[in-house]
C-alpha cells in the first residue's frame, strides 16, 4: 500500500517501535509491516474544544483514531431540537468506522471536547484495507455486535414469541380493550406482581406510562414482538367489538367505602368543647366526611374543598387542575359538624375558629395508605378547609414515566446523577415540581449515599432518607437547616425551596464544594431561574460554576387513551399556536377526548408535564459568568442545550397525548 501524497506530520506512537494502532480495537490484530504501510495514510487533523469532526446526517467518508484529546460523540432530537451525549471517546478509540462499513450516512455527530488530534482513515483506503486484509472487516463486524448487544441490555428490552400465550382474566379486567388497540400494548402475563407488555414498538413511551397508571401499584416488563404476531394475538385475545365499546361499569358503592375508612393518630384533646365534640361524632358527620374523602380519592383528585356559603355547604373536587362542584349539595347544617370532625382528625384545635390552622390527616382506603394536608382559613361565610391529597403511590413514578420525551428524561437523569452541582427545577403552585424532585431523588436513593432534605412541609415520607422539615415559630428556616446539614456528611441536598438569598448563597457553595443539590424556584422560565439566583446576590462566576440544568414545568391535562379520537382543528387554533412558537409539521393529527365512563364524559385522564430544559453547556456557562441578559443567555443556548416550552408542547401534540387548548392555555 503506497501513497504519493505528502507525508503526514509524526504523531507520538506513529513510526516508532509501538504503533498508535496497537491500542485501537479493530486494527491491533495486523501485521507490523501492514500497520506501517497504514501509517502512511493516515491524515492528522487537529480540533480545538467545540471543533465539530463530523455531523449526523454527513456521508460516511473516513474512520478517525484519537491520538490524544476527548470527542463527545452524540446525537440530536429533530422534534426538540436538543442535544443528547452517548460516549465520550479518548486516545486510540476509533469513531466514525460504522458509516464505512454500513454505507449509510453518520448517525450521530462528534466534536472535541478539549484540544484534541485525530489521525483520518478514507474510505477508500479502509475499503482497499478490508480487501487485502479480511479479519479487520470481522474485527469491525464483532465491534459492532458486541455495541449491538450492550444498546439491548441497557434499554433492557427482549424478543419474545406469544404463540400459545393466553393473557390472566385479571389483566384483561384491568386494561380497557380500546387501550390495547390504541396503544398497541397488550398485557399478556403476570409474575410476582410484574406485568408482561407485548409490543411492536417498544419505544412507546407514552402508551407504557398509560399502562403503568392503569396497573397502579404493580411493575412492568415491557417485550418487543412482530407485528404479525401482535396482531394474531390481540385479535384472538383483546377483540373489539360494538358490545365492549358499550359496556358500563358498575357504579362505585361509595356509602360502603366510606365505612371502611381508617384514621391513624387522632386524638381529642382536654378541655375541647364537649357539644361540638359530640356533633363531630355523630354516625352521620362520620359517614359524610368519610363519603367526601372516599369521592374525591376515588376521582383522582388533587385537593378537596370545603366551602361554606349563605345557603349551602359546597364540596369541590379538583381533578386534572380543574374544580368540579360534587353533584349532591349539603345543607349548611352540615357545615359545623364537618368541619369539627375535620378538626379532630387532623388534630387541630376545634375550639379555634378565627386563626388559620395548619394540620396533617393519615388514613387508609380499601387497604391503601393516603396523607392530607388540611389548611383552615376563617372566610365572612365561615371557616374554609381546604385538603391536599398526597398519594404515596406517585412516589413510584421515575423520571421515564413523569417526561414520555425519551431524550429529555435522559438528559434530567443525567443531571440527577451528577456528583455535585445545582439543579433546579421551576414553574408556578402546582406545576409537579415536587412531583419531578421527588422522581429524581428516589432515583439516586442508595444505601451508599447520605441524602438529606429540607421541606415546608414534609409531603412524603422516605425510608433512608433524612427529612427535615422548616418551622418558622421556633426560628428553624432553610438556611438554618442547611448550614446544618453540611456539618452532616451529605452526598445529595434536596431544598425544597429556594426563598431567600442566604438559602440560594448555601445551595450554590454546597455544589461547589462536592455536594448535589436539587431546589424549586417560583420562575415563569428556565432562563429566568439565571436571573433570579442574580436577583437573590449570587455572584455570577458561583452561578456559572455550580449550576448544571433547570428544569421548568407546567402541566396539562392528558386525553383520556379510552376515547381518543382524531379531530380536525381549524386554521386560526394553527395561526394561534404558531404565534406562540409551536411549530407542527404539515401532517400532523390532532385529537379530542370524546368522553367515556373512564374520564367522567370529560375526555381527559389524569396530566402530563411540559417541560423546558436548559442544560449548562460551555457557551451558556460563559454567558452566565460574563452577566449575559436573558436574550444573550437565550441565544448561547441555541447549540442543543435548550428545548423551550412551545417545543416540547409541540411533541406532545404530535404524539397525540394533549389538545391545542391546554397548550394554548400554559403560553398564555
Amino acid at each position: 500500500m503506497s501513497d504519493d501524497k505528502k507525508a503526514p506530520a509524526p504523531v507520538p506512537g506513529v513510526g516508532g517501535a509501538r504503533s498508535l494502532l496497537d491500542d485501537v480495537e479493530i486494527l491491533r490484530a495486523l501485521a507490523p509491516t501492514v500497520k506501517s504501510q497504514l501509517e502512511a495514510q493516515l491524515h492528522p487533523r487537529a480540533l480545538a474544544p467545540g471543533d465539530v469532526l463530523f455531523s449526523e446526517g454527513d456521508p460516511g467518508d473516513a474512520l478517525y483514531i484519537i491520538v490524544d484529546g476527548l470527542l463527545s460523540v452524540y446525537v440530536t432530537d429533530p422534534a426538540l431540537g436538543l442535544t443528547v451525549d452517548l460516549a465520550t471517546l479518548g486516545r486510540g478509540e476509533a469513531v466514525g468506522e460504522m458509516a464505512l462499513v454500513t454505507g449509510q450516512v453518520r448517525s450521530a455527530s462528534v466534536k472535541a471536547v478539549e484540544p484534541s488530534r485525530v489521525l483520518g482513515l478514507s474510505r477508500d483506503t479502509f475499503h482497499k484495507l478490508v480487501q487485502h486484509v479480511p479479519q479487520v472487516g470481522l474485527s469491525i463486524a464483532g465491534s459492532l455486535a458486541k455495541r449491538l448487544d450492550q444498546l439491548n441490555r441497557n434499554q433492557g428490552v427482549a424478543f419474545a414469541n406469544l404463540a400459545g400465550r393466553t393473557p390472566p382474566d385479571q389483566l384483561k379486567q384491568m386494561v380497557p380493550v380500546t387501550v390495547v388497540h390504541r396503544q398497541k400494548m397488550a398485557p399478556v402475563g403476570v409474575e410476582n406482581n410484574v406485568v408482561t407488555l407485548a409490543t411492536p414498538n417498544p419505544q412507546n413511551r407514552i402508551g407504557l406510562d398509560e399502562f403503568k397508571r392503569l396497573l397502579r401499584g404493580m411493575d412492568v416488563r415491557v417485550v418487543a414482538v412482530s407485528e404479525s404476531d401482535y396482531d394474531v394475538f390481540v385479535t384472538k385475545h383483546y377483540p373489539e367489538s360494538a358490545a365492549v365499546r358499550r359496556t358500563v361499569p358498575v357504579a362505585k358503592d361509595y356509602g360502603t367505602m366510606a365505612k371502611n375508612v381508617t384514621f391513624y393518630g387522632t386524638a381529642i384533646k382536654q378541655g375541647d368543647d364537649q357539644k361540638v365534640i359530640q356533633q363531630a361524632q355523630s354516625q352521620d358527620a362520620v359517614d359524610l366526611l368519610n363519603r367526601i374523602l372516599v369521592e374525591g380519592i376515588d376521582q383522582g383528585a388533587s385537593d378537596i374543598h370545603l366551602e361554606p356559603a349563605r345557603e349551602a355547604f359546597r364540596v369541590r373536587y379538583r381533578i386534572d387542575g380543574r374544580l368540579h362542584d360534587r353533584p349532591q349539595t349539603l345543607s349548611l347544617g352540615a357545615h359545623a359538624p364537618i368541619l369539627s370532625r375535620l378538626k379532630i382528625v387532623a388534630n387541630l384545635d376545634i375550639a379555634e375558629r378565627r386563626l388559620p390552622q395548619d394540620g396533617r390527616i393519615s388514613l387508609s382506603v380499601a387497604d391503601k395508605h393516603y396523607d392530607l394536608r388540611v389548611s383552615t382559613i376563617d372566610t365572612k361565610d365561615g371557616e374554609k378547609a381546604t385538603l391536599r391529597i398526597l398519594d404515596a403511590s406517585t412516589l413510584e413514578n421515575d423520571l421515564a414515566s413523569l417526561i414520555p420525551a425519551e431524550k429529555v428524561a435522559a438528559v434530567v437523569r443525567r443531571l440527577a446523577y451528577r456528583p455535585n452541582g445545582l439543579v433546579l427545577v421551576t414553574g408556578p403552585t402546582g406545576s409537579g415540581k415536587t412531583t419531578t424532585l421527588y422522581a429524581a431523588l428516589l432515583e439516586r436513593k442508595n444505601p451508599e449515599l447520605n441524602i438529606c432534605t429540607i421541606e415546608d412541609p414534609i409531603e412524603y415520607n422516605i425510608d433512608g432518607v433524612t427529612q427535615v422539615q422548616v418551622n418558622d415559630h421556633i426560628g428553624l428556616d432553610f438556611a438554618d437547616i442547611m448550614r446544618t446539614f453540611l456539618r452532616q456528611d451529605p452526598d445529595i441536598i434536596l431544598v425544597g425551596e429556594t426563598r431567600d438569598s442566604t438559602t440560594a448563597k448555601l445551595c450554590a457553595n454546597a455544589a461547589l464544594t462536592g455536594h448535589l443539590v436539587l431546589s424549586s424556584f417560583h420562575t415563569n422560565d428556565a432562563i429566568s431561574a439565571v436571573q433570579r439566583l442574580r436577583a437573590l446576590d449570587v455572584e455570577p462566576f458561583m452561578i456559572a460554576e455550580s449550576l448544571l440544568g433547570v428544569v421548568n414545568q407546567r402541566l396539562v391535562r392528558r386525553l383520556c387513551p379510552a376515547c381518543r379520537a382524531e379531530a380536525d382543528i381549524g386554521p386560526m387554533v394553527r395561526d394561534n399556536l404558531s404565534r406562540k412558537g409551536v411549530v407542527l409539521d404539515a401532517g400532523v393529527r390532532f385529537y379530542r377526548g370524546a368522553g367515556c365512563n373512564a374520564c367522567n364524559q370529560s375526555g381527559f385522564k389524569g396530566r402530563i408535564g411540559v417541560y423546558e430544559l436548559l442544560v449548562v453547556g460551555p457557551e451558556v456557562k460563559q454567558a452566565i459568568a460574563q452577566g449575559a441578559d436573558g436574550a444573550t443567555l437565550r441565544e448561547a443556548a441555541q447549540d442543543g442545550s435548550y428545548v423551550p416550552l412551545s417545543r416540547y408542547a409541540s411533541y406532545l401534540l404530535t404524539e397525540g397525548a394533549t389538545v391545542p387548548s391546554e397548550v394554548l392555555r400554559i403560553l398564555a
